[in-house]
């Protein structure tokens, strides 16, 4: 049984169980620093977007929002477009969230979590055990949030 879930996790491109560990190191935005997941607040909260998908920019103000009424959190924006792209779209938009550059494996670092497609928004939470402990492809609502607080401490 257990090899044939591992099998088929394998065949779908997803972590063979749920809360297995995920990590990465990434440039902040502006150049101000590398953030690792492994050694930040838990719990993370990875939102990657794009500047040209409505659901991703509709989200952002409701992420700033969970991000100021949880300041343990550790909240980070993982912007899928180009620097330049990002940082003007920023300047009509701002967040207080820290923004993040993929750099080049995006794909990779979101199928790595169970995004096989590529699909934006992606949100992936990890608990203070490094587990992930929330992960959705879609815009986030307040029953998202909600269900974050409650499962992933």
């Amino acid at each position: 049984m257990k090899y044939m879930r591992l099998l088929l996790a394998a065949m779908l491109g997803f972590p063979a169980y749920a809360g297995e560990a995920w990590d990465f190191h990434l440039p902040a935005l502006d150049g101000s620093c590398f953030v690792q997941l492994r050694h930040a607040a838990k719990p993370a909260l990875v939102n990657f977007w794009g500047v040209d998908c409505p659901p991703c920019v509709h989200e952002l103000p409701a992420i700033d929002d969970f991000a100021a009424l949880h300041p343990g959190w550790s909240i980070w924006l993982v912007n899928t477009d180009t620097a330049p792209l990002a940082q003007r779209f920023l300047e009509q938009h701002p967040v207080r969230s820290t923004v993040l550059r993929p750099g080049m494996n995006v794909s990779g670092l979101m199928r790595a979590v169970g995004n096989r497609i590529g699909a934006l928004p992606f949100t992936v939470v990890v608990d203070s055990q490094d587990n992930i402990c929330f992960r959705k492809t879609g815009a986030l609502g307040q029953q998202d949030f909600a269900h974050m607080q409650q499962t992933c401490r």
